[in-house]
């Protein structure tokens, strides 16, 4: 009989060898060669699939670190392959299918648990060396870990938090809010004509009402925050969902409401995904978003004149603050030919002096305890990041989670879009339906 991991992997690659089929791009397969520190055999070259390389100014600081490192080993050629966060897990999926991975790879711990199941990931418990994992913060070695194998080593974190204005909200008199009445009441004070024209032209709150992962993983911070979850075990040890309880209806009325009834949203939310709500806040034309610490750099690098005046804090509760470790890394191919090369490029990659380096760049928090520690995570702009990280929920250890970010993203975009004639208890049950179809393909 064959191991529900096998069965897993089969049908992953059944699904992915039709999309393969139909790619016209194919990537170089792996060159083999020796460690780093072996110079006598030729150059090595490290194919590493960053979704990082997509953004900025995250995208240039990386290639400004693998610059660095290239300097100090002559011999290692690193080749960066830029693919977006919302598309990386099909594409690690179809390459996987071609065995035609390469030597590293961006993953979550979301995407984590599918990888393993395809048998695609290195351990890097072995890898890396338990004495040497000693340096990260522990609870996310274990976030980054299955069965006690390390699948990712964390290179940054972006807890999900509220940043916000923090001269208009000085301006106005407001405080941080820390309830989602406080966060209305902030939202409308800011949404306003700031030129006399009769029109809006500031909104409260930039929502991201993408149906994508980017979208998702914003959501489902709230939705906790209002105590449901979008899947967890019960008392017997069984998967259930609380997408289709009053208190999932709840967290979806007040979020959509926010553009529906309030107004407090720019216009166009369906279409507005991360980098046009951070644009939005880079032009004034928005006071508050949710989103991880890298934020802060992409608004920054838009518009300096920022710098200082914005803020964070955890995101607001109805019952409790809740928050991703929004945990970043690589995952190195079990296919590679380079494992101890790329193993030695990643130290130098999350290394003290380069973790604070992309902090100061990007906003994302370091993942080392000691580079942790430095003052520079003490600002206005990062402590809300910070003090987020005392709220952060584990992902479930479910082997199709990640399908739960479309599952609650289908659910808000439903009821954003202007013609809907949908409500939420008929949404709440679509979305527990999907979610009661995945629980039962797990048990299979």
């Amino acid at each position: 009989m064959k191991s529900k991991r096998m069965i897993w992997t089969s049908s992953i690659l059944a699904l992915t060898l039709g999309i393969t089929a139909c790619s016209g791009q194919k990537s170089e397969t792996p060159s083999a060669g020796a460690s780093t520190t072996d110079k006598g055999k030729g150059v090595i070259t490290l194919k590493i699939m960053s979704a990082t390389q997509t953004e900025t100014p995250g995208g240039p600081a990386e290639k400004s670190i693998a610059d660095k490192y290239m300097e100090q080993h002559p011999n290692v050629k690193i080749e960066f392959v830029g693919v977006p966060m919302n598309e990386m897990y099909k594409k690690i999926s179809v390459l996987a299918a071609a065995a035609d991975l390469p030597d590293a790879f961006t993953s979550t711990p979301e995407f984590m648990r599918t990888a393993y199941g395809m048998n695609i990931t290195e351990d890097l418990t072995k890898l890396f060396g338990a004495d040497y994992l000693k340096e990260f913060y522990p609870n996310m070695i274990q976030e980054s870990s299955i069965d006690g194998k390390l699948q990712l080593l964390p290179w940054t974190a972006t807890p999900q938090a509220l940043i916000y204005r923090g001269d208009w909200f000085e301006k106005e008199g407001l405080k941080a809010p820390e309830t989602w009445d406080d966060f209305l009441e902030a939202a409308k004070k800011l949404t306003k004509d700031t030129k006399g024209s009769g029109k809006t032209d500031q909104w409260g709150f930039a929502l991201i009402g993408t149906r994508n992962t980017s979208g998702g993983t914003r959501f489902l911070p709230v939705l906790r925050s209002f105590g449901a979850e979008e899947i967890r075990k019960d008392a017997s040890g069984k998967w259930i969902t609380d997408l289709d309880t009053p208190k999932a209806k709840e967290a979806l009325q007040f979020y959509v409401d926010l553009n529906n009834k309030y107004h407090v949203v720019p216009p166009g939310v369906t279409e507005t995904g991360f980098p046009e709500a951070a644009s939005l806040m880079a032009t004034g034309k928005a006071a508050m978003i949710i989103s991880g610490p890298n934020a802060i750099g992409t608004i920054l690098s838009q518009n300096p004149d920022l710098k200082g005046k914005l803020y964070s804090a955890p995101i607001p509760k109805k019952e409790e603050h809740k928050a991703t470790f929004g945990l970043l890394g690589y995952s190195v191919s079990a296919q590679s030919k380079n494992k101890e090369a790329v193993a030695d490029y990643l130290k130098f990659l999350v290394s003290q002096e380069n973790a604070l380096k992309m902090n100061d760049v990007t906003g994302t928090l370091p993942t080392k305890i000691e580079a942790g520690k430095s003052q520079q995570m003490s600002t206005p702009d990062k402590a809300g990041f910070v003090k987020a990280l005392e709220f952060a929920y584990s992902t479930p250890t479910f082997s199709a989670y990640s399908q739960f970010y479309d599952i609650v993203a289908e659910e808000y975009q439903t009821l954003l879009a202007t013609d809907s004639k949908m409500t939420v208890d008929s949404v709440a049950k679509k979305a527990a339906d999907r979610a009661n179809d995945l629980i039962g393909k797990e048990g299979k």
